[in-house]
């Protein structure tokens, strides 16, 4: 296979993110662009001679495809998986997997039926400094990790398309669509964890807070996401604390109070991502990582089905254990 051909589903926001990261990666081609949305989507494709579609089924029924990256809202990402699976394509999916424990089951499933590959972007894993972190923890190199404190904060997300983000039928609220990023990262590295508790504010002025702390033996686990009335620009942070010394990201990543260079730190040194890409853009590590499996006709073992799928059982957990403030 010379080129990985690409149809992409959805250019909204994160679409956008992985639509122009494409013409980063060498050996694929994206074709076909699919959105709802007509005029969104010519504006950004713009003069690039690629086809655009307002209709899924079109668009497979008129071009030869190997992958379907779906970036659309999350209450269509069960559907659309399974759909595409079973079509015969390799499917990279936007996080959630799904918005229930139940849907992502049938999604693992319909994975195991085909010989396709199946992906969930669960972008957080290729972050450098969240790697940087992983491979302290994995290595040992400051002794057993006592506390993790991970937050991830914004204003109301309010620019969806027809609002659907703040609908919690259609994503999840924050906890399913926000502070999955960093409930996911715990779990593919320390699992599932031994106790839970959590509160939750979710008020008609669409304030949406949850507060979940977790053990892993001794070792306390908090993960706060938020998404707030007020104009907070998007900011993710994390403070783990070890018996010999501290790692934290806050506006740059410090390791025992000095700064940490990525581009020196060998951020990967544990994790056979391989690719040879830079640590400094984890949108383009994941889909760079996913068409180098298509390319050599390997299954992804950085993220697996089942591990994307215990991430959502993780969170659906939590809301049910979530104690609501009024």
């Amino acid at each position: 296979m010379a080129k990985v051909r690409v149809g992409l589903v959805g250019i909204g926001g994160m679409g956008g993110c992985h639509f122009y990261n494409y013409e980063k990666i060498e050996n694929a081609e994206l074709v076909a662009v699919c959105d709802v949305r007509k005029e969104v989507a010519k504006e950004k494709v713009g003069e690039r001679n690629i086809n655009i579609y307002t209709s899924l089924d079109k668009m497979l029924k008129s071009e030869e495809l190997d992958m379907i990256d779906i970036c659309t809202p999350s209450y269509l990402h069960k559907s659309m998986t399974i759909k595409l699976l079973e079509k015969g394509y390799h499917v990279l999916c936007e996080k959630p997997m799904t918005l229930n424990a139940k849907d992502a089951k049938k999604v693992v499933e319909a994975s195991k039926k085909t010989n396709k590959n199946f992906m969930v972007a669960h972008v957080v894993r290729f972050m450098a400094p969240y790697m940087y972190l992983k491979s302290i923890i994995e290595s040992g190199e400051l002794g057993k990790l006592i506390r993790l404190d991970m937050k991830r904060i914004s204003g109301i997300p309010r620019w969806s398309w027809e609002d659907w983000m703040r609908d919690e039928k259609r994503s999840g609220g924050v906890a399913t669509d926000l502070s999955i990023h960093d409930i996911d990262f715990v779990q593919s590295i320390l699992g599932m964890p031994k106790t839970i508790s959590a509160y939750r504010y979710n008020m008609k002025d669409n304030n949406d807070t949850v507060v979940t702390n977790m053990t892993y033996g001794d070792t306390l686990v908090s993960c706060e996401g938020c998404w707030y009335n007020a104009e907070i620009p998007f900011h993710a942070t994390f403070l783990a604390v070890f018996q010999n010394g501290c790692v934290e990201l806050s506006d740059k990543l410090y390791k025992n109070g000095k700064e940490v260079e990525l581009a020196k730190a060998d951020a990967d040194k544990n994790v056979d991502l391989g690719i040879n890409v830079g640590n400094d853009d984890g949108y383009l590590k994941e889909m760079q990582y996913f068409v180098n499996c298509i390319i050599e006709d390997r299954r992804p073992s950085y993220i697996t089905a089942e591990s994307s799928a215990q991430s959502v059982a993780l969170v659906d957990l939590i809301k049910k254990k979530a104690k609501k403030l009024k």
